[in-house]
């Protein structure tokens, strides 16, 4: 009886990529954890500073309703949330960019 060869769909695959197949495969798969991790420390980050933003809030309002400090001495007010929108708007938008440009890389001719 002749062998069987075993044969399957992968390993066919896999037999005609190319050394710069597998190259822009393992790019890829770089490029896919970067924006990954990029975004996980975006997130991260802005946890971090609402929860600093919520403790320092409390601590504010504490001092309010104990009369240590007026109104007009908060630690907290609209300037501090505008700065807070401002800075996140813009952290975002370099966040994105960065992971666009990581992503899809601009051609050396383009």
């Amino acid at each position: 009886m002749a062998e069987e060869a075993d044969l399957s769909l992968g390993r066919e695959v896999g037999s005609f990529q190319t050394a710069a197949d597998k190259v822009a495969l393992g790019d890829l798969e770089i490029r896919k954890r970067f924006a990954r991790d990029i975004m996980w420390l975006f997130v991260a980050a802005n946890a971090f500073v609402f929860v600093a933003l919520g403790i320092v809030f409390w601590r504010d309002n504490a001092q309010l309703a104990a009369h240590q400090v007026g109104p007009d001495q908060r630690v907290i007010d609209g300037k501090v949330i505008m700065s807070l929108l401002g800075a996140t708007t813009v952290q975002l938008g370099a966040a994105i960019y960065t992971i666009t440009r990581a992503i899809f890389p601009l051609r050396a001719g383009v």
